[in-house]
């Protein structure tokens, strides 16, 4: 399996184009870890330098992602979402457009009283008891989001967490609470870098960069509904604002 050495083209073109070929007809398929620099360099009998090179080039293009300790990681396609005033899209709804399977994973689910940057927007009068909800989201099986929801023990009384396992919340208020969300919504973004804790729910590397996106939801009589804190993996997802 060796390359042309005396093509024009750079040995470390044409092994990125022999992986991207690879990729492209599954021999490795997202989340498959690929052979190490050692590997690749006895199968193709090029460099380890060539081999770092064309590592590093299709991580730069999203293609690769390396993770410490572990190896270099085929990436999944990224998640397209849409994030608009008038027209949010969940992320099962956004899995499902981009053909991508959605599922959910529950981590914690405690009542907490609600702290005055929630009560700003949900407005409680009485009962300021709060569902706090910590879950990751996934795509394909690809950890994408930890997910922090925040909603009023009062809009859904004698919550049953465990139906909300690998199910949509969306889904779990309109079928079991008859509450339907507004499409409008609003929402902030900022970048951070992953915590240690939360690299590790969706297996990255620490310092890597997140995407930070707080949704205030209101309900179809645009009462306010709940709150979703989302850490999103950056290199796995698109947004549209």
């Amino acid at each position: 399996m060796e390359l042309d050495k005396n093509s024009q083209q750079p040995l470390y073109s044409q092994l990125m184009k022999e992986l991207k070929e690879q990729i492209q007809n599954g021999k490795y398929k997202p989340g498959d870890q690929i052979p190490t620099e050692i590997q690749l360099s006895e199968m193709y009998q090029v460099s380890r330098i060539t081999v770092r090179r064309t590592i590093e080039e299709l991580c730069a293009q999203g293609v690769l992602v390396k993770r410490q300790g572990k190896g270099t990681f085929v990436e999944a396609p990224k998640i397209y979402r849409k994030i608009e005033k008038d027209n949010n899209m969940s992320f099962s709804a956004a899995c499902r457009a981009n053909g991508r399977k959605p599922s959910s994973h529950i981590l914690s689910c405690i009542v907490m009283k609600a702290e005055n940057w929630q009560n700003d927007f949900l407005k409680l009068s009485e009962d300021k008891r709060l569902y706090h909800i910590e879950r990751v989201l996934s795509a394909d099986d690809l950890p994408i989001i930890y997910e922090h929801i925040y909603i009023p023990v009062s809009r859904v009384p004698d919550f049953q967490v465990e139906k909300l396992e690998d199910d949509s919340f969306v889904r779990l208020l309109s079928e079991e609470y008859h509450v339907e969300e507004s499409e409008k919504g609003r929402s902030t973004i900022e970048v951070r870098l992953v915590p240690s804790v939360i690299a590790e729910y969706l297996r990255m590397n620490i310092g890597e960069p997140v995407m930070i996106l707080t949704s205030f939801i209101n309900d179809e009589a645009e009462m306010p509904l709940y709150i979703s804190y989302e850490i999103i993996a950056g290199s796995r997802y698109r947004i549209s604002i």
